[in-house]
This record gives structure tokens, C-alpha cells and sequence, in this order.
């Protein structure tokens, strides 16, 4: 039997926390030696224990990715059996066999977050669709370096509030705001040195909170944005020109190690209000 990506990844997902989680009777946390002999004590196939790493979180890859390998049918079906074995409970046959697509968790997100009884300030989700930019330069030693410009694609929403979306971070060199608007897409194209495209989905919530979510396409590495501040208009249901986007990656940290104190809120104000960018509509 032939499984699709998602089903595998399923399967990946499940050994992982067995290997993460699971313990010995001394108590001691599996390796992949361990894993792989429970999968062979349990279905009499044998997987090489590094193999069987190497199907589970994949291999490096010169660019900084991951690649996952493949196995033998007759392998594949030992994990499936092992993982669906009720003595282990790692995955049902039931959630091996129906595909919860990616966007299932924003589903979920937006089902947790519904407010029946206040439909008052949802906004349109159509009138957020379109795509906005935003950029900015670092003055180094009186020259203008890294003009970085991001643009981010609101896609058509569905009623419910999910939206798909995009995001490219475009970097040049020398360059500033008037050159960059004055310079056709080809010139822009030319003149780019590096480009890093992001993918993702977001979901506006009965609050009118806009919360995206992107994954870089390279690494794999997680972005969220969310809404501090829109010129949406409720009366008029006019697109949305302006998003005040707060950019968060990773929590603020305290350089002297001391615990959080209410003296530091300034500074944190200060380093929160440095991650808010303003994109404007340009399409």
C-alpha cells in the first residue's frame, strides 16, 4: 500500500514522540536504537536504527533545508502497524487515514475564538484582500544599506475569517524609498541581491484582530504578525489602506539576567515599539 506525504508525515510525527517522550522501565528516555528493536520485537521487520532517524527527522541539506527519505514498502508497513497497535497508542487507523489539511489548525483557531452572540465589529473579511508593503533602510557611515522592503498578500477570505497569504522580504544595496518607487519591476529584479519568500495563513477574529501566521519557505523558521492598529471603517466597509502590523519572532529578553521588575516596562515598550511596521496598500 502506498501512503501520500501527509500520511507519512503523520507517521513521522507519531515515532517522534515516541521517541521524545516515550520511557523505558528505568526510566530513562528511548533513543533510536529503542525504537527501532519496539518495531521490530512488535512486527519482525528490522530498521536500521539510523535509517529509521533519518526517516523521521530527515536530512540537512546544503541550503539549510530538510529532506526526508523514503523506505521499502515492506518497512512502511511495520511503522503503520507498530504506530496504529493499541498496546503503544501512538495514532489511530482513523487519524492515519483522514487528511486534516493545513489549514485545519486555523479552522480550529477560529472555532475556539467565535463569539455568536457579538457579530457586531466583524469586519468584511473582503475588505482586507489585496497586498501591502513595507520598507525601511539603516543609515551606516552616511551611506544607505540594506533597503529592505516586505510585501504581504492578503489572498480572498472565506466567511468564517481564514485567509491564505504570502510574504516576500526583497533586500538591496545602496538604495533608498525614492529610487525604489521611481525603478520599474525589472530594475527592482536586477537590482535585488537576496529574496526570502514566506507562506502561510491568518485568520481575523470577532475582534477584528488580524493574526498571520508564515513559515520561512528556506528554513522553515516560524513569523507572526499581528494587528496593533488599522484605518478600517465599519460605516463605510471601504478596503483597509493601512495595517500596523507588530512583527514577533522570538520573546523580548533581559540582558542583566535579573528577574522582570515594573522599571523595565519602558524598556520593553521601547523594543516592542521597534517591531511595529507599517504597510500600505499597494494593490
Amino acid at each position: 500500500m502506498r501512503f501520500s506525504d501527509w500520511q507519512l508525515n503523520r507517521l513521522r510525527d507519531a515515532l517522534g514522540a515516541y521517541h521524545d517522550y516515550g520511557r523505558g522501565i528505568d526510566g530513562e528516555y528511548f533513543n533510536w536504537k529503542d525504537v527501532s528493536e519496539a518495531i521490530s520485537l512488535s512486527t519482525d521487520v528490522d530498521i536500521p536504527s539510523e535509517r529509521l532517524r533519518q526517516f523521521v527527522e530527515g536530512v540537512r541539506t546544503p541550503d539549510g533545508g530538510r529532506r526526508y527519505l523514503t523506505m521499502q514498502d515492506d518497512r512502511i508497513e511495520a511503522i503503520v502497524k507498530f504506530a496504529t497497535d493499541k498496546e503503544f497508542g501512538l495514532i489511530s487507523e482513523a487519524e492515519l487515514q483522514e487528511h486534516a489539511p493545513s489549514w485545519h489548525a486555523a479552522m480550529r483557531l477560529l472555532e475556539y475564538l467565535d463569539q455568536a452572540f457579538d457579530t457586531t465589529r466583524i469586519l468584511p473579511p473582503a475588505t482586507l484582500e489585496g497586498t501591502y508593503r513595507n520598507a525601511w533602510y539603516e543609515p551606516s557611515k552616511g551611506t544607505l544599506q540594506d533597503f529592505v522592503v516586505r510585501e504581504i498578500t492578503l489572498q480572498r477570505a472565506s466567511d468564517a475569517g481564514l485567509i491564505q497569504l504570502a510574504m516576500m522580504e526583497d533586500s538591496y544595496d545602496l538604495l533608498d524609498g525614492p529610487q525604489f518607487e521611481e525603478w520599474t519591476p525589472k530594475q527592482r529584479e536586477e537590482a535585488r541581491n537576496s529574496r526570502i519568500v514566506y507562506g502561510g495563513w491568518g485568520i481575523l477574529t470577532p475582534e477584528d484582530n488580524l493574526l498571520l501566521f508564515l513559515k520561512n519557505e528556506r528554513n522553515g523558521r516560524n513569523c507572526y504578525f499581528l494587528t496593533v492598529a488599522t484605518d478600517l471603517s465599519h460605516a463605510s466597509q471601504s478596503p483597509v489602506h493601512g495595517l500596523a502590523l507588530l512583527r514577533h519572532d522570538y520573546p523580548i529578553e533581559s540582558d542583566d539576567g535579573e528577574p522582570l521588575k515594573p522599571e523595565k516596562i519602558p524598556e520593553i515598550a521601547a523594543a516592542v515599539a521597534a517591531k511595529v511596521e507599517l504597510f500600505e496598500r499597494v494593490a
